[in-house]
C-alpha cells in the first residue's frame, strides 16, 4: 500500500510536468552544515515565510533566494527584530547573485569558494567508539549527525573549503573537501561532497557525492540522514514543485519527487563474515513531499538496501528463505504543521512489511516554540523518539542498515528510546546562545548499559558580516563512562 502510495503522486506528478517545458536555473545545493538552515528554521518559524519548505535536504541556493525575497516582502509590513534581520541580511548577501537572476539580472556563472572554516576540539573521553548489537557499527559521545567521523582521544583540527556554483543556467557543481588531523589519525583528507547537477526539463539530475537529510527532526532522522558517510548516487527531482491547479488531486495542493541510486561499500561479505552479505548491495529511495497547504507538509518514504531487484521486491513480499531474502526496507511517513506560535512534527516509520505495510514500527515527534517571547529572541524545541528491537538489522544482510561502520538513519540504533531538548537566545549583536540536553536509553551491550546523558553550551557570534565565531563546551555520560569535548571554530560562508 505504501508503494502504491507513492507511486500515484509520482505519477501524477510526472505526468503534469513535460520534460519539454521551460525549466528554472539549475543552481548548487547549500550543504547541510550552512547557517542557513537555522536562519530558515527561524525566519518560517516567525511567519516571515508563507510556503513551508518540505523536509528533503538539501535546500538548492535558488530555493533559498527565494525564500528570502519571500521574507523581505513579508517584512514590509511586519518588521522584523534587530537579531533575525541581521541574519536575513546575510543570507541575502551570500545568495545575491540568484536573488539579481530571480529579479531578472538574466545569465548566471558564478562558481566560487563560497566557505571555508577551521574547528579545533578537545575531546577526552573514556572510549572511543561504542558498538550497536544488531548492526555492524558504531558511534560517539557528543558527536552525532557528523557524515560519519570519529574524532581521536584528545586534539582535533578539521579545515574544509566549499567551492560551488552555475556554470551555466542548466549546469551547477559542487566540491567540499576536508581535512582532519587528531593524534590517532595523523591527518586525512576526504571529500564530503563533490557532484554535477543539471536537468531534463523541469527535472534536476544530481551526479555524485552529497549529504542529504530526508525527515523531520533535529537529533535524527529514522530512515536516512547525515550520520553517514555521503554515499556516490544519482539522484532525479523536480527542480520546482508540480503544482495540482485541477482535478481529482487538486487537494494535494503542491508536490515534490526525489529518487535517488547508489552502491554500498565492496567489504560487506567479508566484514559480517555471512555469505549471504552482499558487497556493493544497491540502496535506492524514494520521497514525495506533499504541501497541501502553506502550513502542512506531508512525506512519504520507501528505502531499500538490495542484492538485487526482483518481483517479490516490486510487490513488496518478505522472503520466508534466507537464500530468496534479497531486501531489506525502511518506509513511512512524516508531517510537519505551523500553528501560531507553535510548530508539531512527526514520523512513523516500519523497519519491514506485512501485507504491504510497514511494521516494527518506530516514531520520532516534537514541537518547536519559535516565540517564548513577542520579539522571539527566545525559543524551544524538544523532541522524543522510540525504535523498536528489529531496526537497522536483518537476517541476510548481517551489516545491518549501515554503511562504512555507520547506520544510515538514526545514531539512536534499535530498541531505544531518546528525549531531546534545546533552547536559544538570539542576541542583539548578532550571536546566539544555545543549550542542548539529550537523555537515552540504549539497547545495552557489553561496553554499556545504555544509559545516555549528554548536555552541551554553545555560543556563536557573527564577526564583521562574513565570518561566524562558534564555540561550544558538552558533557556526556554513557553508564560509568564519560566524555568531555571544548571546541573552537571559525568560518566564512558563502
Amino acid at each position: 500500500m505504501m508503494k502504491k502510495i507513492l507511486s500515484a503522486i509520482a505519477i501524477a506528478a510526472a505526468l503534469g510536468c513535460s520534460c519539454a517545458a521551460a525549466s528554472p536555473l539549475v543552481t548548487a545545493d547549500v550543504p547541510l552544515d550552512s547557517s542557513y538552515y537555522g536562519y530558515l528554521d527561524k525566519l518560517e518559524g516567525m511567519g516571515y515565510i508563507q510556503d513551508m519548505p518540505a523536509n528533503t535536504k538539501p535546500y538548492s541556493r535558488l530555493d533559498m533566494a527565494k525564500w528570502v525575497l519571500q521574507a523581505e516582502a513579508i517584512a514590509q509590513s511586519k518588521p522584523l527584530p534587530p537579531y533575525l534581520q541581521t541574519r536575513l541580511d546575510a543570507m541575502r548577501e551570500g545568495l545575491s547573485e540568484e536573488i539579481a537572476y530571480l529579479q531578472g539580472a538574466g545569465k548566471i556563472n558564478n562558481v566560487k569558494l563560497r566557505g571555508a572554516s577551521v574547528d579545533l576540539s578537545y575531546l577526552q573521553q573514556d572510549s572511543a567508539a561504542y558498538k550497536y548489537n544488531n548492526a555492524k557499527a558504531h558511534w560517539q559521545l557528543l558527536n552525532h549527525n557528523n557524515n560519519g567521523y570519529l574524532y581521536g582521544d584528545g586534539f582535533n583540527a578539521v579545515g574544509t573549503l566549499h567551492i560551488s556554483g552555475s556554470l551555466s543556467k542548466d549546469l551547477a557543481v559542487g566540491v567540499t573537501p576536508r581535512f582532519a588531523w587528531d593524534k590517532d589519525e595523523h591527518g586525512d583528507a576526504s571529500l564530503v561532497e563533490g557532484y554535477a547537477k543539471t536537468h531534463l526539463g523541469v527535472w534536476g539530475i544530481t551526479a555524485g557525492r552529497q549529504p542529504m537529510s530526508w525527515g523531520v527532526g533535529r537529533a535524527g532522522q529514522l530512515a536516512f540522514g547525515s550520520n553517514a558517510t555521503p554515499q556516490t548516487a544519482i539522484k532525479l527531482n523536480l527542480l520546482e514543485p508540480h503544482t495540482f491547479d485541477n482535478g481529482a488531486l487538486k487537494f494535494l495542493g503542491k508536490a515534490n519527487v526525489n529518487v535517488f541510486a547508489s552502491r554500498l561499500e565492496g567489504n560487506r561479505v567479508a566484514s559480517s563474515s555471512s555469505a549471504l552479505e552482499k558487497d556493493h548491495a544497491a540502496l535506492v529511495g524514494v520521497r514525495v513531499d506533499v504541501m497541501p497547504t502553506d502550513a502542512f507538509t506531508i512525506g512519504l518514504e520507501r528505502m531499500s538496501m538490495l542484492k538485487r531487484f526482483n518481483k517479490h521486491w516490486l510487490l513488496g513480499d518478505n522472503a520466508d528463505d534466507a537464500e530468496k531474502d534479497n531486501w531489506n526496507d525502511i518506509a513511512g511517513l512524516d508531517f510537519k504543521y505551523r500553528f501560531p506560535g507553535v510548530q508539531v512534527y512527526a514520523s512513523l516509520h516500519g523497519e519491514d512489511q506485512a501485507h504491504a505495510f510497514p511494521c516494527e514500527n518506530a516514531y520520532n515527534v516534537g514541537m518547536y516554540f519559535p516565540q517564548l517571547v513577542p520579539d522571539g529572541s527566545w525559543d524551544l524545541r524538544v523532541e522524543a523518539a522510540k525504535t523498536n528491537d528489529a531496526w537497522y538489522g536483518h537476517w541476510v544482510l548481517k551489516n545491518g542498515w549501515t554503511y562504512k561502520d555507520a547506520i544510515l538513519g538514526d545514531w539512536l540504533g534499535a530498541d531505544a528510546k531518546r528525549v531531546y531538548a534545546e533552547v536559544n537566545h538570539y542576541l542583539a549583536d548578532g550571536g546566539k546562545l544555545g543549550l542542548s540536553y539529550t537523555w537515552a536509553d540504549m539497547q545495552p551491550t557489553a561496553q554499556h548499559d545504555g544509559r545516555l546523558q549528554e548536555v552541551e553550551l554553545s555560543y556563536s557570534k557573527r564577526l564583521q558580516k562574513d565570518y561566524l565565531l562558534h564555540t561550544a563546551v558538552g558533557y556526556g555520560k554513557l553508564g560509568d563512562d564519560t566524555s568531555k569535548l571544548v571546541a573552537v571554530g571559525l568560518s566564512w560562508e558563502y
